[in-house]
C-alpha cells in the first residue's frame, strides 16, 4: 500500500509544470510549483526590491537585521520620502515545514533540498528599522538559498504561500 507522501510525490511528478494539476498543498500552505499562489499586495513591493538586489542572504550580510535604503526622494510638494527593507537572517525552519514541502515535490524540482533558508521582512518601512526600532509587523518572505524557491507568510509563519522560484 502506498503512503500518502508516495501518492503526493507521484501526483506531483505527473504534474510537472502543468497548470491542470489538482493536487492540493499540505495544510498551512497555499500554492505549488505548478500553480504558485499570488503574492499578497502588501508584500509585493518588498519582494520586488529583494529580487532587484539579487537576494542578499545570511552568507553575505550576516545573521540578522541588515537594513537597506531602497527609496530616497522628494515629491513635487517638497516632502522627503524614504523606504527601507530589512533582512531577518537565516530562517531556521523549525519542524522542517518548508524543507518537507520542497522534498515532497510541491515546490517543483527541489526534492531532497538540504540547503538553508533566508528570512526577509515583507514590508517597505519609512525609516531604518534598525535605528528607529519600528515594528516590522507579520509579513515575512522566506527563500531557499540554493534553489530560489520563495514562500510568503502574512501571519508570522503560521501559514505560507509558495509563490514560485525567483
Amino acid at each position: 500500500m502506498a503512503t500518502s507522501a508516495t501518492v503526493v510525490l507521484a501526483a506531483a511528478a505527473d504534474c510537472g509544470t502543468s497548470q491542470q494539476c489538482n493536487v492540493n498543498p499540505p495544510p498551512g500552505f497555499q500554492g505549488t510549483g505548478w500553480a504558485p499562489a499570488a503574492v499578497p499586495r502588501g508584500v509585493q513591493a518588498a519582494l520586488n526590491y529583494w529580487r532587484q538586489m539579487s537576494w542578499p542572504n545570511w552568507r553575505n550580510v550576516g545573521q540578522r537585521g541588515a537594513a537597506f535604503q531602497v527609496e530616497n526622494y522628494h515629491d513635487q510638494r517638497g516632502n522627503h520620502h524614504e523606504g527601507w527593507i530589512e533582512t531577518g537572517g537565516q530562517y531556521q525552519d523549525h519542524g522542517d515545514r518548508l524543507r518537507t514541502f520542497l522534498n515532497i515535490g510541491y515546490g517543483g524540482r527541489a526534492e531532497n533540498y538540504q540547503g538553508t533558508f533566508q528570512e526577509y521582512y515583507g514590508s517597505v518601512y519609512p525609516s531604518n528599522p534598525e535605528r528607529s526600532h519600528i515594528s516590522t509587523g507579520n509579513f515575512r518572505i522566506v527563500r531557499a538559498i540554493n534553489t530560489g524557491d520563495v514562500f510568503v507568510s502574512i501571519d508570522h509563519y503560521s501559514t505560507f504561500r509558495y509563490v514560485g522560484r525567483m
